[in-house]
Formats: C-alpha cells, sequence, structure tokens
C-alpha cells in the first residue's frame, strides 16, 4: 500500500480527519465487532473495570486511573494506544511534519 504523499492524494482517497476520542471509540467497536482482544494480559477486572474503560470510551468521556499499586493501571493506559490508528497523514512542508521531525 502507498501512502499519499500529496494533499490531493489524500483528499483522493476520501480521508477525512476525526478526533481520538472519535478513533479510539471507532477502533473499539471494531475489536468488539471481530471479537479481537481489546485489554491482553489483565486479569481479574473483566466484570468491572474493563466494561466500565470500555463504556467511557464509547461514551467519549474523559477518564482518571486511579488506585493502589499493582492494580493493572498503567498496563491499561499502555492498551489504549492499540484503539489508536497506526499512522496519521502528515502533508510535506506543514507544520506539524516540521514537529514530528519528518
Amino acid at each position: 500500500m502507498t501512502l499519499p504523499r500529496t494533499l490531493g492524494e489524500l483528499r483522493s482517497t476520501g480521508y477525512q480527519s476525526s478526533s481520538v476520542k472519535d478513533e479510539m471509540r471507532r477502533n473499539l467497536i471494531r475489536k468488539l465487532k471481530t471479537g479481537d482482544a481489546i485489554f491482553e494480559g489483565i486479569l481479574g477486572y473483566e466484570e468491572s473495570v474493563l466494561p466500565q474503560v470500555q463504556n467511557a470510551i464509547l461514551s467519549k468521556h474523559d477518564m482518571l486511573f486511579l488506585g493502589l499499586r499493582g492494580q493493572a493501571k498503567t498496563r491499561m493506559l499502555r492498551q489504549l494506544v492499540h484503539l489508536l490508528d497506526d499512522a496519521i497523514p502528515i502533508v510535506a512542508g506543514s507544520e506539524m511534519r516540521m514537529a514530528c521531525g519528518r
């Protein structure tokens, strides 16, 4: 697959920018439909915390993880990045491209 290199090529793909919350929601819905694992390696929270996190993502709420040491807060946050798309388009010469060092 070849990535678009110009704004015209990007527009021709039908790409539409979306917020992080919308992107996470869309990808969570896809994973729920296909039965893919969402939070791998997190055990013991399948009936309590994980459904609440999923509902927060589906509702596009902000989340705050609180708890004692060893309650998988960091592990869960690290898993959330898997709900983001692998890449975002950056137009050559744009401020975003310069900030990313590309």
